[in-house]
Formats: C-alpha cells, structure tokens, sequence
C-alpha cells in the first residue's frame, strides 16, 4: 500500500508539471499566432503603402515626360512627335488630341517650328495605384518662322494621369495649362 501511495503522489505531480507545460506551450502557441498575426497586418500594409508610393513616383515620372513630348514638336520630325503624345494619351486627352492632330501638324510645318522644353518642377496633387493628377511647370524655347532666334514660353500643365490595366503604363487622360 505504500507503494501504491508513491506511485499515486508521484503520478499526480507529473501530470500536474505536465499540465503546466501544455499551459505554457499553448501559451506559446498563442502568442507566436498574435506575432505572425501583427506582421501579417503591418507588413500588409507596409506593402501597401510602398506600392502606393511607388505608383506616385511612377505617375510624376511619367507626367514629366509627357509634358516635355507635349511641348517639344519640331518640323522635322513632326510626325514622330505627334505619335510619341499620342502614345502617351489615353481617353478625353486622345479623343480631344487626335481630332486636332492634322491642324497641329499643319501648323507645326508651316510655321517651322522648333520646340524643345524642360521641366522645371513638377509636384502630384494626388494619387493612388490607379489615378493621379500632377502639376507641371515646363519651359521651352520656341522657334518659329516668326521667331527665327526662339523666345522663351512657360507652361503650367496639369495632368490627370491613369494607370492602363494592361501594360501598367501611366497616360494623359486629360491635360490642360493652368494659371
């Protein structure tokens, strides 16, 4: 019988111990759950917001680029010109610019022009994955029949840009010159 106690007492504290380890490793077990939970959450939304901001960066880039096409046409190479802001358009801005683009052409060989511009600065208004508006500020010397030595033009262009679904390119939705 003094046996069996031993054995009892002893059997009893083992469970006890080992009750208590599968307290703490359930503990652990919860806590290692919350922590990949929490980087989960945070990491999510830290890639998140790298992407939205690398989508920004991408839209200024490439309204810089299209106001610099947008005033930089020259005879020579009107045609070429003409294509790489058609290239860049999309919507309204493609509607409203192929519809002129034969007068603008006209005018371009015509008049002789030489255009070359330069942004000056360039800052996004707003923007997200998909949309952004950006304002530009472009110089550009323009020679013409006119103006043989160029005389200096300033631009502020705003530009409502879109993320195309297909190639992920940013284009000029809308474009129009500002104060």
């Amino acid at each position: 019988s003094g046996c069996c106690w031993r054995q009892w007492r002893a059997s009893g504290r083992r469970g006890a111990g080992s009750g208590r380890r599968r307290a703490l490793a359930g503990l652990l077990l919860v806590l290692l759950a919350a922590t990949l939970a929490a980087a989960g959450v945070y990491g999510h939304r830290w890639y998140s917001a790298r992407a939205t901001e690398q989508s920004r960066q991408g839209a200024l880039a490439a309204a810089k680029q299209a106001s610099v096409n947008f005033v930089s046409v020259s005879a020579a190479s009107v045609d070429r010109d003409l294509q790489r802001i058609t290239a860049g358009a999309t919507g309204e801005f493609k509607e409203e610019f192929t519809r002129g683009q034969a007068q603008v052409r006209t005018a371009v060989v015509e008049n002789k022009v030489e255009s070359q511009g330069t942004v000056l600065r360039a800052g996004l208004v707003s923007g997200d994955r998909r949309r952004a508006v950006v304002l530009v500020a472009v110089d550009a010397t323009v020679k013409n029949v006119k103006a043989p030595q160029g005389r200096p033009s300033h631009y502020r262009i705003q530009l409502d840009m879109v993320r195309d679904r297909d190639s992920g390119d940013w284009l000029v939705a809308k474009l129009q010159f500002v104060g």
